[in-house]
């Protein structure tokens, strides 16, 4: 289904759109549609309820803090921890206080993949490309 609105714009951007969609062979509907949903934010709705307050401030950076948002990394110590914790937890032999220290570094991790996610759609969205793999920083 599609909704109708009405916009006012500049008498230069109109003939802009009129002549893309002519030389496109699409609607001028089809042409603002097209751009509206490569340059709207996606829905923080996409996301978790639990991760879109964490993820939201995303919106509001730059095109460098997203570069930087999407090159960052689990820090090794806390990854090791992780790991220790949860083959702790197969063996069965996790207190309480270890339990709820492998609870925060899920979500710790969790957190720092959607946002990592998000600053890729987000650098995408504007334009920009997101790191490749060959750019991201080595795991020591």
């Amino acid at each position: 289904m599609a909704q109708a609105i009405t916009i006012h714009i500049p008498d230069t951007l109109y003939d802009q759109l009129k002549r893309t969609a002519e030389l496109s062979q699409r609607s001028i509907d089809m042409i603002v549609a097209h751009s509206l949903s490569h340059s709207i934010a996606p829905l923080l709705e996409d996301i978790p309820a639990e991760y879109q307050a964490d993820v939201y401030p995303l919106l509001e950076m730059d095109e460098t803090a997203l570069q930087a948002e999407a090159r960052r990394i689990f820090p090794t110590d806390r990854w090791s921890t992780y790991e220790a914790l949860l083959e702790k937890k197969k063996e069965g032999r996790l207190t309480e206080k270890e339990h709820a220290k492998l609870d925060a570094l899920r979500r710790e991790a969790d957190v720092l993949m959607f946002r990592k996610a998000y600053a890729a759609v987000l650098l995408k969205r504007r334009g920009s490309h997101p790191p490749s793999i060959h750019e991201l920083p080595a795991v020591s």
